[in-house]
């Protein structure tokens, strides 16, 4: 049910407009369309409150022999689709005041109606305006019922991708009503995901992000799960636009609130915090400003997650970010090296996790990590199973730098060629990369007396 206080502000706003078109002679059509459009919204408010207090009252307990029987859950008659009868997701007015469910009525123009299917009028403009005020209540209807939340298609986002309806639905953001907030929250996220355009509105309202995380604090990330999965997942979807990418990592609550829910979020939310700290950092500049904030280790401890949406977002975040040598160490320092060959050796993600240990081993400390932790065997084994010649390269890179380092591994690696000689046949059947890298090795072993393979 709606508060006293929007009623009050809505009504507020039928009067200014209705004051201004008996004020002015000449006045303009779109303040006309705009009165109707909000007394329609203050008709279905009240029809709203109507049918939730009728419904309250007919699901209050029935005493009978101490057994208690609720009624089943009734739909408010507007919230149907006058064509389908069904819970409208999309709700757009027709120049006649009527609305409709944008499928059904695209649907009825399809087949060549020119008429209002309910009042019959000729149309002379099919316009379909978004019957924005009908939708909130739907969706805040869906929430208070706990049924799932109507999803907008990739053309109704189209239709609410505008600068005025971004800055309303922030706004409603800012509103101290948790439901509100929900309803704001669920629609940017799923506009945001399908429309580019919308996303790239972000960087011209001012203040959009602040607005954006107002619900959510740093200190109660956690405490409202499903409005921080939308929130964060809606950071996700607007970093893919390039004009937002430095923007948000400068805002130092972004990074904040994407590093808490590395912490403490659901699995979803952990897996888009990941993954928008990966689009971030495709930004050269954002990369050693999100090593700095201490995102690093907290991606590195998603990589014993056990869930492997989580643990592939981690594993990209952490590769894209060492990208830059000064993350490397502090990836290092965090034990990714320790995580990475322990989930490589239970097979888990491997491909992904190869490419992570391949560029770090050009950190000495790194490779000593891999020295201790027997990789030498870790990367032959993969090198005989893996049918991926990525995976086999990055392998082979991997022997090649431990070789050159740590000559005391040459015995190991002789040992397994010997018996496997899988280095020789990746030096005649490997990528131009893996090829040349198996000749490294081949010659190293060559140069040590020990080698028994032919050529």
């Amino acid at each position: 049910m709606a508060d006293k206080e929007s009623l009050e502000l809505l009504k507020k706003d039928i009067k200014e407009l209705l004051q201004r078109i008996v004020d002015q002679d000449d006045f303009e059509c779109s303040i006309a369309d705009e009165a109707i459009e909000k007394l329609n919204s203050l008709k279905l408010t009240k029809m709203a409150a109507a049918s939730a207090a009728a419904a309250a009252a007919a699901a209050a307990p029935v005493e009978s022999g101490g057994d208690s029987a609720r009624t089943a859950l009734v739909m408010p008659d507007e919230f149907r689709c006058p064509i389908s009868g069904e819970l409208m997701e999309d709700p757009v007015l027709l120049k006649t005041g009527q609305t409709y469910d944008r499928p059904f009525i695209n649907k009825w123009f399809n087949k060549g109606h020119n008429t209002c299917p309910r009042t019959n009028e000729v149309l002379h403009d099919m316009t379909l305006t978004p019957n924005r005020s009908l939708r909130s209540m739907i969706l805040k209807w869906c929430i208070d019922n706990k049924l799932e939340l109507p999803k907008l298609t990739y053309e109704e986002t189209v239709a609410h991708a505008t600068e005025s309806h971004l800055d309303e639905l922030l706004n409603q953001l800012l509103s101290s009503s948790l439901s509100d907030q929900k309803l704001a929250a669920k629609e940017l996220r799923q506009i945001a995901k399908w429309n580019h355009e919308f996303r790239s509105l972000f960087a011209k309202l001012p203040d959009s992000i602040e607005r954006l995380l107002h619900p959510i604090s740093v200190d109660h990330v956690n405490l409202h799960p499903d409005l921080q999965e939308d929130l964060i997942t809606t950071v996700l979807n607007i970093s893919l636009s390039g004009d937002n990418k430095k923007r948000l990592v400068e805002n130092q609550l972004v990074l904040s609130l994407l590093i808490q829910s590395l912490q403490y979020g659901s699995s979803e939310a952990k897996a888009n915090a990941a993954a928008a700290i990966f689009s971030l950092s495709l930004y050269q500049e954002n990369k050693i400003a999100i090593g700095n904030a201490g995102a690093i280790k907290h991606l590195v401890g998603l990589l014993d997650e056990g869930h492997p949406v989580v643990m592939r977002d981690a594993a990209s975040a952490i590769f894209t970010l060492c990208t830059a040598s000064a993350n490397k160490e502090k990836a290092v320092s965090s034990g990714v090296v320790v995580s990475v060959l322990r989930n490589i050796t239970e097979g888990v993600l491997v491909d992904e996790l190869v490419s992570v240990l391949a560029l770090l081993s050009n950190n000495m400390k790194a490779i000593s990590i891999m020295c201790k932790l027997n990789a030498v065997s870790c990367m032959l084994k993969v090198i005989r199973e893996s049918t991926s010649q990525g995976v086999k390269e990055n392998c082979i890179s991997i022997l090649d730098t431990i070789s050159s380092t740590y000559r005391s591994k040459l015995k190991e690696i002789q040992e397994d060629e010997n018996a496997n000689g899988m280095i020789s046949k990746l030096s005649r059947n490997g990528n131009s990369r893996a090829k040349r890298k198996a000749m490294s090795v081949l010659e190293k072993l060559q140069r040590a007396g020990s080698i028994t393979h032919t050529a």
